[in-house]
């Protein structure tokens, strides 16, 4: 019982760390469309200059890399999942 409670615990740790990182990665999204949409003829030259500083760097895909090793989204998430029931599988497989 106390391995399960602590294999959930990880579980969960992962699951807010990479929903933390995908809420970063949503709202640099959220930035970028913004910029874009924004009416940039109206504006003085000054702000204009910001707004194509905003479109330059939105056009580039952001992620937040956790350790070097991914990135922190659900996708990754669910991939890191995958991976450790597919070696806890092989891994109980080899037991017998």
């Amino acid at each position: 019982m106390l391995c399960f409670v602590i294999i959930s615990i990880c579980f969960i740790y992962m699951f807010m760390s990479n929903l933390v990182g995908q809420q970063i990665i949503d709202h640099n999204n959220y930035i970028f469309v913004t910029a874009y949409k924004v009416q940039w003829y109206v504006t003085p030259l000054p702000i204009q200059r910001l707004i194509l500083i905003l479109l330059q760097r939105g056009n580039k895909s952001f992620g937040l890399k956790v350790g070097g090793l991914f990135v922190a989204s659900l996708e990754c998430f669910s991939t890191l999942i995958n991976a450790s029931v597919s070696y806890f599988i092989v891994m109980y497989s080899m037991r017998s």
